[in-house]
Order: structure tokens, then C-alpha cells, then sequence
């Protein structure tokens, strides 16, 4: 695909990530408003949380299936990959069924292990008993729709997976709007199951126009099912690291108060806005040419992409958590203070952000240090280094969370994940036989002063606004605008000013001229 045909590809993608992150929003600010940050959320959070930590094995099944699906499009006829495919499909929906049935049945201990400050009240142990157990269904239509936006992304269809989100995201909206009232946070748990549901059967369509068709034949013995499962384990633990470091906060906050797993999860979702737009989009389309580039065996080329891809994803993702980390308190207001949100979970979740906002930058110079690592063969090193980052956000939780309850988790996190990220870019320095390091750390520079000044004139805007306008939604909101534009002007200029070479290549991309 050329570099043209692809900028406008990802431009889409994201503009469509973007529209399902604002349904998003009202998601989140409709469930503050009707529950709060209470028990309610904090069972529904716990729950959340247990299943998109399980939906990364489907992610590692989608990342594992892509280069395996493609040595099959081009070695074999259409037939014999369409017999693959529904192979794929119908393993792996039988594992994930097992797997949902000992889960459900399982459920009370997970809670007692996991989850342990609902014990404390019989009531609310129950209802996150259930309310576990109906989420837990989710995780057939996740894997369904594992294999099948893998095939999309096989023969270049990215836009209905991006649409995943938003189409969930609208179910959501249409229950708390109309029947949250009658039928609360159970009711919501089902809703969650159909909005999955719904993620799966928007990708089916375009499936069924690419000339794939579906047959229960079953085939346990197939070799190259057997090692896409095995490349798949490590996959899946070096991807989760963001849903495991988020579980074991969730655990750890169950214990603090009532309250503290929905001010932690309310933190994480405006920390990751930026991220989960732009970051994995970027990450997306890096991939591929890595995974290319490697093939071949040019190395020259290689080094140069990976090192123009962490430039850029710093270029974007290092302001961001500046902007949101200083921006946090009108963000908050405009998208949680409403209704049984209240002013102290406000400023409780104002607090967690403030040290979370450094994490959202390193997990995005993390995904293209994974995809790096995929892309030469190499599973085991993100593994173990996403291992040691939990065990390192572990520790860190053990000694800080007494001192400062959520925001101590929140600042154990972006401590972890700073730490592997160094540690990252280290053993793929060494893999790789050398980086241009110096370059990087130049670019990394350049970016972080940029920033700073940048920051400056956001703490200038809140101010003033703040001197003639309360705390208000309306008056957030005109922050958030001024900010955001005056904010980037002065970003760019200075970034203008250092010569980034990334900056330029993204004008050219803008004009529509092809990358060199």
C-alpha cells in the first residue's frame, strides 16, 4: 500500500476511533451520573476489569493469527485458508466457552482472591457475584470477533474494526438513558454482554463480502493451529500488561474505600484518551512495515522506521499526558461532575490523574517497542519485561498505598511502566546491534522542553479563566478550548523552532506528498 494511501487510511481510522471515544464520554459521564462513585460502579468497574483482562488472550489470538493467516493467503487457494479460518473460529470458541463455564462457576473465589473488600458486606458481595457472571459472557463474542477483524485486517479493512467501539459504546448510551433507572447496574451488565455482541456482528458483513464462509468442521490435530497457540502465550502476557497493572490496582483499591475502584477507573479512562487514539493507531500501522522490513532483512531500513515511529508517537503522546495531567480538573468536571458524582470524587480523581498522566506516554512508546519485537520473531523479551513491571507496580503498591491511597497506585503504575520502557528500549538497542539512541534521546528532548513550555501557557489560560469564571461546565469547556488552542500553537512553533524532522514529515503527510 502506498505511503500516501496508507496516511489517509489511518487518518480515517483514527477520526473513527475518535467518534467512538466521544460516545465513550457520554458513556462515562451518564454512568457518574447515575451511579456515582459508589459500590454500584466499583462492582461494575471489578467485573469490566476481569473481562478485558481475559479479551487480551483474544488480542494475542488476533496478533498471532495475522502473520499466520497471511503466509496462508499467499501459499495456498482461498478454500484451504477459508478452512483455517472457521478452524481458528470454532477452537477457539470452544476454549472460550470452557473457559467462561469454570470462570462462572468459579466466580466467588475470584471475587474472595481479586476482590476481596466486597466480602465485607453480604449484599454487595452477591450482587458482584452476579454481575461477574453475567459479564463473563462477553468473552465468547470477543473471541468471535478476535478471528474475524484479523481477517479484515489480512486484506486491509481497518474501518469496521476501528468502529468496534463506537457501536458498543451507543448500546451502552441507549441503556443508561432509558433503563438504567428500572433496571440498574445488573441491567447494565447484560447491556455490556449485548454491546459486545454487537462488536462482533458489525465486522460480519464485510467477512461475508471478502468470500469467507462458515463451517463447524473441527480439526484438533492441525499443525499450524497448534503453533499459533504457542506463539500466542507469551503475545498474551506481554500485552497485558495494561489490563493485569490495572486488575492488581483495582484489587489493591478494593481495600481502600468505597468508592476508590471507580476513582481509579475514572482516572485511567481520561488518561487514556490520547492514547488509545492516536497510540494505537499509530502502532497499527507501524506493524506492518516493520514486520516487512524485517523479512527482507534490512536492517538499515528497519532501524530507521522504528526510530522515525518512536519519534512521532513521542511528538504526540508527551504533550498529551502534559495537557491532560494539567487540564485534569476541567476534564473532570465536563465529563464526570454531574449527579451522584460528587466534588470530593472529583478532587480524588483530579489527584489520581496527576500521577497517572506520565504512564499514558510511556505505554505508547511501549506499543512500538512490542510491535518492534513481534515484528523480528522475538515474543519472549516483551513478555518477561511486562512481568517485571507488574512485579515492580506490585511492591511499589505494598509500600505507597497507606501513604496515598488511589493516587499512590496511580504513581506506582507510571513508575513501572517508565522503568520497562527504559528497559525496553535497552535490550532492543542490544538486539538490534545499536539505535541511533543519541537521536532518539535528542528528539525525546526537544519534545520534553517543547512540552514544558507548553504547559506553562495551559497554567496561564486556567488562570485567567478561572479569575473571571468558576468551576463550572461551561467555563471547563472554554479552558479546555483555549488551552487546547493556544496550547498547540505554541507547541508546534517551538517543535517548528528545533527542526524535528518528524514534524515535517507529518506537514508533507498533511499536503499529501508522499514520505521519503
Amino acid at each position: 500500500m502506498a505511503s500516501k494511501k496508507v496516511f489517509k487510511s489511518s487518518v480515517i481510522v483514527m477520526i473513527i476511533i475518535v467518534l467512538g471515544k466521544l460516545f465513550a464520554l457520554i458513556r462515562d459521564s451518564l454512568i457518574a451520573a447515575k451511579f456515582g462513585a459508589t459500590y454500584v460502579t466499583d462492582i461494575y468497574n471489578f467485573g469490566l476489569g476481569i473481562v478485558y483482562l481475559l479479551t487480551t488472550i483474544s488480542y494475542g489470538l488476533t496478533t498471532t493469527f495475522i502473520p499466520v493467516h497471511m503466509e496462508h493467503l499467499q501459499k495456498y487457494s482461498k478454500k484451504k485458508s477459508n478452512k483455517f479460518v472457521n478452524n481458528v473460529i470454532n477452537l477457539s470458541s470452544i476454549y472460550t466457552i470452557l473457559i467462561t463455564i469454570i470462570l462462572m462457576i468459579f466466580a466467588k473465589y475470584i471475587i474472595y482472591l481479586f476482590g476481596h473488600g466486597f466480602e465485607k458486606d453480604p449484599k454487595i458481595f452477591a450482587m458482584s457475584i452476579k454481575v461477574t457472571r453475567i459479564m463473563l459472557l462477553s468473552l465468547i463474542f470477543v473471541s468471535l470477533q478476535s478471528v474475524i477483524t484479523g481477517v479484515l485486517q489480512c486484506h486491509k479493512e481497518f474501518y469496521e474494526p476501528a468502529a468496534m467501539s463506537a457501536v458498543s459504546n451507543i448500546v451502552y448510551i441507549i441503556y443508561l438513558v432509558f433503563m438504567a433507572s428500572k433496571f440498574g447496574i445488573v441491567g447494565f451488565a447484560v447491556a455490556t454482554v449485548i454491546g459486545f455482541f454487537m462488536q462482533f456482528l458489525i465486522n460480519v458483513p464485510k467477512y461475508k463480502k471478502l468470500g469467507y464462509k462458515y463451517s463447524s468442521a473441527v480439526d484438533f490435530k492441525d499443525k499450524e493451529i497448534g503453533r499459533m497457540f504457542k506463539l500466542m502465550i507469551p503475545v498474551v502476557i506481554s500485552t497485558s500488561v495494561i489490563q493485569l497493572n490495572l486488575f492488581v490496582n483495582r484489587s489493591f483499591a478494593t481495600n481502600i474505600f468505597f468508592g476508590a475502584v471507580t476513582v481509579l477507573d475514572c482516572s485511567n479512562k481520561i488518561n487514556t484518551l490520547a492514547y488509545e487514539v492516536f497510540a494505537i493507531g499509530i502502532a497499527m500501522i507501524v506493524y506492518p512495515t516493520l514486520s516487512e522490513m524485517a523479512a527482507k532483512k534490512d536492517r538499515a531500513g528497519y532501524k530507521k522506521e522504528l526510530e522515525k515511529s518512536l519519534s512521532t508517537i513521542m511528538l504526540i503522546m508527551i504533550p498529551a499526558a502534559f495537557a491532560i495531567a494539567l487540564l485534569r480538573d476541567p476534564l473532570i468536571t465536563v465529563i464526570f461532575k454531574r449527579g451522584a458524582f460528587t466534588d470530593e470524587a472529583a478532587k480524588l480523581t483530579s489527584n489520581a490523574l496527576l500521577f497517572y498522566a506520565p504512564s499514558m506516554a510511556a505505554y505508547g512508546i511501549r506499543d512500538i517497542l512490542n510491535k518492534a519485537f513481534y515484528s523480528i520473531k522475538d515474543t519472549k523479551t516483551p513478555m518477561i519485561n511486562s512481568l517485571v513491571g507488574i512485579g515492580i507496580n506490585i511492591v511499589i503498591n505494598v509500600f505507597i498505598v497507606k501513604y496515598m491511597k488511589v493516587s499512590g497506585l496511580t504513581l506506582a503504575t507510571s513508575i513501572s511502566v517508565i522503568i520497562t520502557t527504559i528497559l525496553m528500549i535497552l535490550d532492543l538497542n542490544k538486539k538490534l546491534s545499536g539505535m541511533n539512541l543519541k537521536k532518539i534521546c535528542i528528539n525525546f528532548l526537544k519534545i520534553l522542553v517543547s512540552s514544558i513550555i507548553m504547559g506553562f501557557v495551559i497554567l496561564s489560560v486556567n488562570k485567567v479563566v478561572l479569575s473571571f469564571l468558576s468551576m463550572s461546565v461551561k467555563s471547563s469547556i472554554i479552558c479546555i478550548l483555549v488551552s487546547f488552542v493556544l496550547g498547540s500553537l505554541v507547541y508546534f512553533l517551538f517543535i517548528y523552532l528545533f527542526k524535528l524532522e518528524e514534524f515535517f514529515d507529518l506537514i508533507k503527510s498533511l499536503k499529501g506528498k508522499t514520505l521519503n
